[in-house]
């Protein structure tokens, strides 16, 4: 199988075009070029500006068995794709986000309302806009097009300050503030990812499908506080914070202060991969990243640790 992966340096798109090389496959991807490669087995990188249709002419001629759009965060980064590729008979996987969901604490299946979601912001708005496009556009183009929705992803390459800043604070011996309440999200390990994008193109093709990506187990703040200590064989001292009224939660910490429950059996239910990596297994794979390569990684966000601290 010939693809093509939109993205391919950082966190979720390095390891999809890792875990598609692995398979055998021949893959390519296409990047701005302003970071380094770090791996081996590629066919091509194609550097170009995915918005300037202009850069992307030299893939007018190509022709890919599957699309896997990593870097796709609006509508705008979408159409100059659509309009240069040959995408007639091709299998176009977009990678977008539970948060394209309205608000809701109960498990949302893939017919659950999506739109405006204060807590993520334009961030769904804009992947909510590339999803409508996609669909939009398939019937005239002629690929069949998957749509993936996951949860909180984690594990080696992180490149977002998530699971680094709570083993900083760690094995520095510092209290980590969490949001206090009953929040309760899910995750899904990097690993058991890349294997459910391989399972998707491995299927027989679809029309449209969209999938939310989750393992099942529900994780309150604490629990994954706990679960990062536990990696680091450390005692944490977890701070509940009241926050609400005097800062944001992401001031202090580095996830959304929202339940975050995808309903995931629906990708089950089409034989796609299950995830397999539970919260422990995969902080603990997590530590060892961070052990080894000990990442610089910051949060412009965080600006409210001590005040969060001393409000707990």
């Amino acid at each position: 199988m010939r693809v093509l992966v939109l993205g391919g340096t950082q966190f979720v798109g390095r390891a999809v075009a890792e875990g598609l090389i692995a398979c055998g496959w021949d893959v390519s991807i296409l990047t701005r070029g302003r970071l380094p490669v770090g791996y081996s087995g590629l066919t091509r990188h194609y550097r170009a500006d995915r918005r300037d249709p202009a850069s992307l002419r030299e893939l007018a001629d190509e022709r890919f068995d599957a699309v896997v759009d990593v870097s796709a965060y609006t509508a705008a980064d979408v159409a100059p794709v659509l309009d240069s590729l040959r995408l007639d008979g091709v299998r176009y996987v977009l990678v977008s986000s539970g948060a394209v969901y309205a608000p809701s604490d109960a498990a949302r299946a893939e017919d659950a309302p999506t739109g405006e979601n204060e807590v993520w912001g334009a961030y769904g708005l804009g992947k909510l806009e590339a999803e409508r496009l996609l669909v939009a556009e398939r019937p005239q183009r002629g690929y069949s097009l998957t749509i993936l929705r996951p949860a909180y992803l984690y594990g080696p390459g992180n490149n977002l300050y998530r699971e680094a800043y709570l083993f900083d604070r760690l094995e520095r011996g510092h209290p980590v503030p969490v949001p206090a309440g009953g929040a309760l999200t899910r995750f899904l390990h990097i690993d058991d990812f890349v294997r459910l994008v391989v399972s998707v193109l491995e299927a027989e093709p679809w029309e449209a499908e969209a999938f939310n990506c989750a393992h099942p187990e529900p994780v309150g703040w604490g629990d994954l506080v706990r679960a990062a200590a536990a990696a680091t064989d450390v005692e944490p001292r977890i701070v509940p914070v009241d926050y609400r009224g005097a800062m944001e939660a992401r001031e202090f910490f580095p996830f959304r202060d929202q339940a975050y429950l995808l309903d995931a059996g629906k990708a089950a239910r089409f034989g796609l991969a299950k995830p397999s990596v539970a919260l422990a297994e995969g902080m603990r794979s997590a530590y060892a990243w961070y052990c080894r390569e000990r990442p610089r990684l910051a949060d412009p966000k965080m600006t409210r640790v001590g005040e969060a601290l001393r409000r707990g």
